[in-house]
């Protein structure tokens, strides 16, 4: 499946009372993530692209939100955005 991944490179807030995307930018809008690729695949693959300095784990998260995807730093702070291209 093709995504658009947005850069949400201006968040303001806190881990204790939520954060909130001030300003983002679509970094891509033809990232193909295969159905079948785990967690850990999809942050491997945005490494590997240029788009993250690490695919560790405990230090990222991805969180599917049913419709659309976020990438997370551990504490909930939203790095990007994963919205599927219909």
């Amino acid at each position: 499946m093709f995504y658009t991944l947005t850069n949400y490179f201006d968040v303001w807030g806190n881990a204790a009372d939520g954060f909130t995307v001030n300003n983002s930018c679509i970094e891509c809008d033809d990232l193909y993530i295969d159905d079948s690729a785990t967690n850990k695949d999809i942050v491997s693959y945005l490494k590997k692209a240029g788009f993250l300095v690490t695919d560790d784990l405990r230090r990222v998260s991805v969180v599917d939100f049913g419709g659309y995807m976020e990438i997370q730093k551990k504490n909930g702070f939203p790095l990007f955005g994963l919205m599927p291209n219909n």
